[in-house]
């Protein structure tokens, strides 16, 4: 518990928003495929309920996060898995604006930022997909 909110910072935005719009993105498009797949005769769409099931698997994905950042040992996700190819490196122009300023990427981030980006993403996209429930 100690030291969490010391945790957000600024370096700690552009990740947050990287990763929920990624995860708001795929979920979306889960629920859609869902709706499209499973439609019936009835007059309610089924994209309500995939919008339901999205906001609570979102909510308990934000819940181990919080778990984790909290001390307790729960196995993390693993970014190699995900990972098909090697990126090449590319040289590209500078950018003299931004010259003085650090970017930081999720894979700069330390243990703790990690799961705190985690909780924070998934539990915008948990809120996102419930108040959509309701709609």
């Amino acid at each position: 518990m100690k030291g969490k909110r010391k945790l957000f910072g600024r370096r700690l935005i552009r990740p947050i928003l990287y990763m929920t719009f990624t995860r708001a993105a795929l979920g979306l498009a889960g629920a859609l495929l869902w709706d499209h797949f499973t439609r019936d005769q009835s007059a309610r769409p089924m994209r309500l309920y995939a919008f339901i099931a999205l906001a609570a698997l979102f909510l308990a994905l934000g819940w181990m996060a919080y778990l984790r950042l909290d001390g307790v040992r729960l196995p993390a996700p693993d970014r190699r898995l995900f990972e098909w190819r090697k990126r090449p490196v590319r040289a590209y122009g500078d950018m003299s604006d931004h010259t003085d300023e650090d970017v930081f990427s999720y894979d700069d981030l330390e243990d703790g930022e990690r799961d705190f980006c985690r909780m924070a993403a998934d539990v915008v996209c948990g809120v996102v997909f419930a108040s959509l429930s309701f709609l």
